[in-house]
């Protein structure tokens, strides 16, 4: 059988085959540049980027001559979830590296690895901490040519979240990687390194244009530039200020890529007000996403001074002003776009905040629902009016009104069963 699947994969030339393997095993905007699109969403990923595994593998099970061909996809993007998908790549990873690699005559797999995902639940009291670290070490050492790494890391066993800090071998073994990292991901605060660690590693990352972590090192209000240099999207949750630092002196705009802000609001340390001073005039999107009170009175210093603003998405618990207070004075800026995240949400509230929208954002030429849960919930609420009558509300509006998907609400309305 494996002959005779070796003999027809040799009569179809090799373009073909790559194609059709890209076709079988592609997750959409999980690679450079795509990613770019939606970088705040890779934990979103991890659920399809196991079921294209599961794909991969199956084709490198046909035959040998397929566990060859395929092995640039089956390695492209690693997610390694147990300690036991850490032993099976550290194992096939040492074996390349002396020469006893199941395709006999072939450099590691590692060299076609463009992401790493770990998810590793480090509470397991059966996994060996001290020798997880070590093979996760050499994993990424052995993977040259990493674009997009993530730690999506459960809360550790310690009784506060950030018990576990990242080792520093694991962290200095990113540099190997230092002229093809793109994006740097911590969603957590859990294995996430010592923050004058990590700013020495960010120094060396000259490509770097994505960087969510927990807490970022600053001086004097002012962020490293040549970090920013190359850094277009910054997601953070909190600040650490180095006291008796001189920080690094004035900013030139040639030095700051800096467009996109996403604040986890939750870390330690409010906003500081330097950023929006020295940073609000670069920005075109922002992301808010407190974790819990509503801050904002930051979030309007933050809007005032991002005079280029086009995108923003913030997180509210109800649209609803005797709900939710703030919105009563807060005051949006002229943007093009315009995201909410919300816990609760009835078509009465969605109508009554569109129209304000209509009095006071003329600019606006999307709004949209980005949460999928709360587009279901309120889809499946009994209407509080005739379908008609909805649709004809929502399509009346001089821009789109959008559901998680991107899709018009109204169609999405009246595609329901």
């Amino acid at each position: 059988m494996a002959a005779t699947g070796s003999h027809q994969s040799s009569r179809f030339p090799v373009e073909v085959w790559d194609r059709i393997f890209e076709s079988a095993t592609d997750v959409p905007y999980a690679l450079v540049p795509e990613v770019y699109e939606k970088s705040d969403c890779l934990g979103d990923q991890h659920s399809t980027l196991e079921a294209a595994l599961a794909t991969k593998r199956n084709l490198a099970l046909v035959c040998k001559q397929w566990q060859y061909m395929t092995m640039r996809y089956v390695y492209r993007t690693v997610l390694i979830r147990t300690g036991r998908d850490l032993l099976a790549l550290f194992c096939t990873l040492q074996n390349y590296a002396t020469g006893n690699g199941s395709c006999v005559g072939t450099r590691s797999p590692g060299q076609w690895t463009r992401r790493l995902d770990v998810t590793l639940d480090l509470r397991n009291k059966c996994e060996d901490l001290e020798r997880i670290v070590k093979h996760l070490t050499y994993v990424i050492k052995s993977l040259p040519k990493l674009e997009i790494v993530s730690f999506a890391i459960p809360h550790s066993l310690g009784s506060e979240p950030g018990f576990l800090v990242m080792p520093f071998g694991a962290l200095d073994a990113l540099r190997r990687s230092a002229n093809s990292l793109r994006i740097l991901h911590w969603s957590g605060k859990d294995f996430f390194p010592q923050v004058h660690q990590l700013e020495e590693l960010l120094r060396e990352l000259p490509n770097l244009r994505v960087l969510r972590c927990y807490q970022l090192v600053w001086a004097n209000g002012v962020i490293p530039s040549n970090i920013l240099s190359s850094l277009s999207t910054l997601a953070v949750s909190g600040w650490v200020g180095r006291e008796g630092h001189p920080g690094e002196g004035g900013l030139h705009d040639a030095c700051v890529s800096l467009r996109e802000f996403i604040y986890y609001r939750g870390g330690p340390g409010h906003l500081p007000q330097e950023f929006p001073m020295h940073y609000g005039k670069y920005l075109t999107v922002v992301k808010w996403y407190p974790s819990f009170a509503y801050h904002h009175e930051e979030l309007d210093l933050l809007l005032k001074s991002c005079a280029n603003l086009d995108r923003l998405t913030i997180s509210l618990y109800s649209l609803d002003p005797s709900v939710n207070p703030p919105l009563r004075t807060l005051s949006f800026p002229c943007v093009s776009y315009l995201g909410v995240k919300l816990e609760v949400l009835t078509f009465e509230e969605l109508f009554r905040f569109l129209a304000h929208l209509r009095n006071t954002v003329p600019t606006l030429r999307v709004f949209q629902l980005v949460d999928p849960p709360i587009v279901e919930r309120l889809l499946m609420r009994p209407l509080e009016s005739s379908t008609e009558l909805i649709v004809k509300n929502l399509n009346e509006n001089p821009f789109r009104v959008e559901d998680d998907e991107g899709n018009l609400l109204s169609d999405r309305l009246l595609g329901r069963k």
